[in-house]
């Protein structure tokens, strides 16, 4: 949980400013971290983040024994700040960059993968809750929506793509490969491979090749047909 939240913006409003940190930690609950001030009459005395959360913002907090929160700021990120959890709130529309979890996946494709019929339920049901044949807000911008009959559109089923290729054998014969179960299975495969009897080397150059490049691209041309019999 801890690396999850270390991604996101955490944000506090207890100073009537909104502030914004990234989480380092937690700590111990707030009736019992203490620190000590360095600053007023009591400098040097301990006192928990309960004690000065009251003292300092006139905040009691409601549920002491929650641990503390430590922000940092990512500009100085050696200063710590400690305050009680319900004083900091995730700050809004931010996404995790974390990847999902097994778990999470499949609660998201539960959620999207929807059989026709009950998405067909799930659209009557809305329409039936919402009424928008008597929504005052609709009839006062002139907008109407039908909602006693699902819309009908035409469509058609296309045929299914196939797949084309010259036989393996090399006889001439054209093989057709169709669709089965959303996939092509490729009975015939390419097991044979075209073989080069012929080559050329091209040498380009912005200026006239000197003795020095010639014999290099003579040598390369001349391991070529050793790398062939591999």
């Amino acid at each position: 949980m801890r690396k999850i939240l270390k991604s996101l913006w955490f944000a506090t409003s207890h100073t009537n400013q909104i502030r914004k940190y990234r989480l380092k930690s937690f700590g111990r609950p707030s009736n019992e971290h203490t620190f000590t001030k360095d600053h007023g009459e009591d400098q040097g005395k301990q006192i928990t983040i309960a004690e000065y959360s009251h003292e300092k913002w006139k905040i009691r907090v409601r549920n002491p024994q929650l641990p503390v929160v430590e922000l940092f700021n990512p500009f100085d990120r050696n200063t710590s700040h400690f305050l009680p959890m319900e004083l900091v709130t995730v700050d809004e529309w931010q996404r995790s960059l974390k990847p999902l979890t097994v778990d999470q996946r499949s609660k998201v494709t539960k959620k999207t993968v929807v059989k026709p019929g009950e998405r067909y339920g799930m659209i009557r049901r809305v329409a039936d809750e919402r009424q928008f044949d008597q929504d005052p807000y609709l009839e006062k911008f002139g907008l109407k929506v039908h909602s006693n009959d699902m819309l009908t559109i035409p469509a058609r089923i296309l045929t299914p793509p196939e797949i084309k290729y010259k036989s393996a054998l090399d006889d001439g014969r054209v093989m057709i490969e169709k669709v089965q179960i959303g996939k092509w299975y490729l009975k015939n495969h390419f097991n044979k491979a075209r073989e080069i009897r012929s080559w050329a080397l091209v040498l380009v150059s912005q200026k006239e090749p000197d003795t020095r490049q010639v014999g290099l691209a003579r040598d390369f041309a001349s391991k070529v047909p050793q790398v062939r019999r591999f």
